[in-house]
């Protein structure tokens, strides 16, 4: 029961994709620039000040370390994320957690189980500071070199510029995440939470007979893939990349979404139907303080077309991902 409990207690901010989704994304990107938009990139993330300790961490012999820094620099976000047990002046001081911010990371725009509709609501149940607006912000500073306003002090230019470019890359990917823009709204469920679910980190689910209990959000992370060693990061970004059923799911949505708040309705759509299956996943409340902790037998599993479907949702997301980050990218270094 005690290992349960851990791995349904997740932040409930959620981390979006794992490793390896967000390395997958960064590697899609990648082989879509070119040797001297590559070059211009790394140069940039050459002046972060985290550069040695965190984007050089781990680098393998098969990969360059402009590649490496690259696609670490795409999961940087998440590595800056403090322990639970830490103070926000605790933060404030650190040399890695105060570079940490946690609303960043998502939007919640509300959907009620079984709604008809898959239009984005007009409005989020979101901070000001969200996935959004942040993305928006990073580009302003990045493009038209506006001043930051969330600047962390006594960081230089060069490396705030760097610092941006790293949110730049984990933010799109995490946009991408279904469980990122979107909070079940339950008011018998969750009375007293303004986020409701949370985006499913409140909700307990299994992928099959065999696999633990996780939340749902948790469930969404791990989705794609769980290996991050580079050679299957490799391999998988580049079946993916040629995925002629992938690329022909995905044409429609390249070409038409080409705003931040589209990619936020693509992925709330997505949510809806691979995630909450349209009203159709059993609801059962994640709550650890519980008089009597939830069981194996009282957790739902993920219905097996479900889950087919879900991980098809994963790749197309993980794809739209890439390439899109690589048009920004290139918005960037040609500004």
């Amino acid at each position: 029961m005690l290992a349960f409990l851990l791995l349904l207690s997740g932040s409930s901010e959620g981390r979006a994709w794992n490793d390896a989704g967000h390395m997958t994304i960064a590697r899609i990107a990648w082989d879509e620039l070119t040797p001297t938009e590559q070059a211009s990139v790394v140069a940039i993330l050459n002046e972060h000040p985290h550069r040695e300790r965190l984007l050089l961490k781990g680098k393998p012999s098969s990969v360059s370390e402009q590649e490496w820094i690259f696609l670490k620099a795409s999961v940087w976000p998440d590595y800056v994320r403090p322990p639970k047990s830490s103070t926000r002046e605790d933060h404030s001081r650190h040399p890695i957690y105060k570079y940490h911010r946690s609303t960043w990371h998502y939007v919640n725009f509300a959907y009620t189980a079984g709604q008809k509709g898959e239009r984005l609501p007009e409005h989020h149940l979101s901070d000001e500071s969200n996935i959004l607006n942040e993305l928006d912000q990073t580009m302003k500073v990045l493009v038209d070199g506006r001043r930051d306003p969330q600047r962390v002090p006594k960081v230089t230019d060069a490396q705030n510029r760097a610092i941006r470019m790293a949110w730049l890359m984990h933010l799109i990917g995490d946009l991408h995440q279904p469980m990122h823009v979107v909070a079940l709204v339950d008011r018998k469920l969750f009375p007293d939470s303004p986020h409701h679910d949370q985006g499913g980190n409140r909700l307990a689910v299994r992928k099959d007979a065999e696999s633990p209990p996780k939340n749902l959000h948790r469930i969404w992370d791990e989705m794609f893939s769980d290996d991050s060693r580079f050679d299957q990061i490799r391999q998988q970004a580049e079946r993916i990349a040629r995925d002629p059923a992938l690329k022909q799911a995905t044409a429609s949505d390249l070409t038409t979404h080409l705003t931040f708040r589209d990619w936020a309705g693509e992925s709330y759509r997505v949510a809806k139907t691979s995630a909450y299956l349209d009203g159709k996943l059993p609801l059962v409340l994640l709550d650890p303080s519980a008089v009597k902790p939830l069981s194996d037998a009282d957790v739902p599993l993920f219905p097996p077309e479900g889950l087919q479907r879900a991980r098809r949702s994963a790749q197309e997301r993980i794809l739209l991902a890439g390439r899109r980050l690589a048009v920004k990218l290139r918005e960037v270094i040609h500004r």
